[in-house]
């Protein structure tokens, strides 16, 4: 019954910004390839699943990729999702493609690992464009 919930609310979300461990659970599946042609088959538009040090893969009906890891000695990984959607989000709010918008939100996320708890290590935009000029790549 909760998977056909979550299956009708898919079916609403334009973007999705599931990490791992949740959609995991949420649809039973643990393929990234079957989970995102899951929420791209209930109507999502846009994927972003989070993939905590392994970086993001994000997909559209289009194109998919796995967006490579912005490296970092994490501390404390409280809000680093929250700090990965935030990102994300204003990115794409900026006009970022998916893809690019990835890469800033990686970097933002991990470097918000650095420092403990989840509102102080928030990274400025000045840092993590500085970052981004480091080559943050998309594997493919």
């Amino acid at each position: 019954r909760a998977r056909g919930i979550m299956r009708e609310a898919f079916s609403l979300t334009d973007i999705c910004l599931p990490s791992w461990d949740d959609i995991t659970i949420l649809t039973g599946l643990d393929d990234r390839d079957a989970i995102v042609d899951y929420l791209l088959g209930c109507g999502v538009e846009l994927v972003a699943l989070k993939l905590g040090e392994e970086g993001s893969y994000i997909a559209t009906q289009e194109s998919r990729a796995l967006v490579a890891p912005f490296p970092v000695r994490p501390v404390d990984a409280t809000g680093a999702g929250d700090c990965f959607g935030g990102s994300f989000i204003a990115r794409l709010a900026a006009d970022a493609d998916p893809f690019d918008a990835a890469r800033y939100a990686n970097i933002a996320a991990a470097l918000s690992t650095t420092g403990y708890g989840a509102v102080a290590p928030i990274p400025h935009a000045e840092t993590v464009r500085a970052r981004l000029e480091q080559g943050v790549t998309v594997i493919a």
